[in-house]
């Protein structure tokens, strides 16, 4: 059984706060075939958990990214 690393969301979130496209949707690919969910799922969730958890600056950089994500792989 693949082992999840439990560090990639914060590994997303600092990515998303440095504005690193490229490391960002690497991290969310390998979270979505971890969690064997489709990228767009996995998206959604890593929205819904930022506006819970994270600070505003954070919060607003993980949007960005993801909706830059979302862009990108349309």
């Amino acid at each position: 059984m693949e082992e999840i690393n439990l560090s990639l969301p914060s590994k997303f979130i600092d990515a998303s706060v440095d504005e690193d496209f490229d490391k960002a949707l690497k991290i969310a690919k390998l979270m979505a075939k971890q969690h064997h969910r489709p990228l767009t799922d996995e998206l959604k969730i890593l929205s819904d958990s930022a506006a819970m958890v994270l600070s505003i600056d954070e919060m607003t950089a993980v949007f960005s990214m993801v909706e830059d994500i979302r862009k990108y792989e349309a």
